[in-house]
C-alpha cells in the first residue's frame, strides 16, 4: 500500500500508550511487544514518556512520540531516539522539523484539503483522526481521490473493526485505550491483560490481511 518506504510497516498495528498519571509505561510498551505489536507510540503528555521512549529505542524498538504540536517537542522526541512523531492535527512546522531531523512525521488529517497540504509539506503517511467520526466507509471514500495515500485510522478504533478498516484501505491500524486501558498498569495482572489484548489485535490484523489478499 505504501508508495514510499516509511518507518511504519504496511498492514501492521501501531500501539498507542497514553496515561494521565504515572505508572509502568515501559512495562506497558513491553507488554504490547510481547503481544506482537512491534510499533509503539507514547504520547508526550504521558508522565515519563521520553524516558520510556529512550529505553525502548535503546533496545532497537520502532518507537515514536505522539501528540506532538511544535518543533521543540519534535527535537525532544529526536533526542530520545524516536523514529517518528505523530500529531493530532496538521502542523506544518512539525512536519518540516521532523524531516530535517530524520524522523517520520505523521500529521493528523481529516479532510482532502488537509491531505493535500500535508502531502505538499512532505508527509508520506497520515493519521486519520478521529477515525470513529467517519469509520471505514469514510476512509474508503478518501482512498478514491488518493489511492496511494498511507492512512493510519486513529481514535475510537476497536479490535473488532480492524478487518473493516484494512478492507477499506488502511495502511496501519492505531489502537490506544482498546489495548492498554486508560490507567497505567501497576501489577503483573494488568500487564498480562495488555499483552493479551495486543495478541487479539495482532490476530485480527493477520486475519484481515489474509482476507483482503484473498478477496483481491
Amino acid at each position: 500500500m505504501l508508495e514510499a518506504t516509511t518507518v511504519l510497516g504496511s498492514g501492521s498495528l501501531l500501539g498507542i500508550v497514553r496515561f494521565h498519571e504515572g505508572g509502568d509505561v515501559s512495562g506497558a510498551m513491553a507488554a504490547l511487544v510481547r503481544g506482537g505489536i512491534e510499533q509503539v507510540e507514547v504520547t508526550i503528555d504521558t508522565p515519563g514518556a521520553l524516558a520510556a521512549v529512550a529505553s525502548a529505542a535503546g533496545e532497537g524498538r520502532t518507537v515514536g512520540v505522539g501528540t506532538v504540536v511544535d518543533s521543540e517537542q519534535v527535537r525532544a522526541a529526536a533526542a530520545a531516539g524516536a523514529r517518528f512523531v505523530v500529531s493530532p492535527g496538521l502542523v506544518l512546522e512539525v512536519i518540516e522539523t521532523a524531516r530535517t531531523l530524520g524522523l517520520e512525521p505523521v500529521p493528523g488529517v481529516f479532510t482532502a484539503t488537509e491531505i493535500l497540504a500535508a502531502t505538499a509539506a512532505g508527509a508520506r503517511v497520515m493519521k486519520l483522526f478521529p477515525a470513529s467520526c467517519g469509520g471505514p466507509a469514510y476512509l474508503r471514500a478518501l482512498r478514491g481521490p488518493f489511492p496511494a495515500l498511507a492512512l493510519v485510522p486513529t481514535g475510537g478504533v476497536r479490535i473488532e473493526e480492524v478487518h473493516a478498516y484494512l478492507d477499506a484501505g488502511a495502511t496501519v491500524i492505531a489502537l490506544g485505550s482498546e489495548l492498554v486501558g486508560r490507567v497505567a498498569p501497576r501489577s503483573d495482572t494488568e500487564l498480562e491483560w495488555i499483552a493479551a489484548q495486543a495478541a487479539r489485535a495482532t490476530a485480527a490484523v493477520r486475519d484481515g490481511v489474509l482476507s483482503t489478499q484473498a478477496s483481491g
